[in-house]
């Protein structure tokens, strides 16, 4: 109950949020919301394909793939 108290308490001081720099403003950029969407459409398709091929293998490839393309597409550099 202390542990779940004292991490409310530091959330409340506002103790996780980290001071805001450019790299940190460019979440709230339309742009980056189209690239989460297409993550988040990504993700969907894949989950829809592991439930079609049920093998633990292939549930592992796919999840590892779709993780890889999730950095690529939300890259900052790019």
């Amino acid at each position: 109950m202390a542990y779940w108290c004292s991490l409310w308490l530091l959330r409340w001081w506002q103790f996780w949020r980290m001071p805001e720099t450019t790299s940190s403003r460019r979440v709230t950029t339309a742009k980056h919301r189209v690239k989460v969407e297409w993550v988040r459409r990504l993700w969907i398709i894949g989950a829809v394909l592991v439930w079609l091929v049920p093998s633990p293998p292939f549930a592992v490839a796919a999840a590892l793939l779709l993780t890889f393309l999730s950095f690529v597409v939300l890259d900052e550099t790019a």
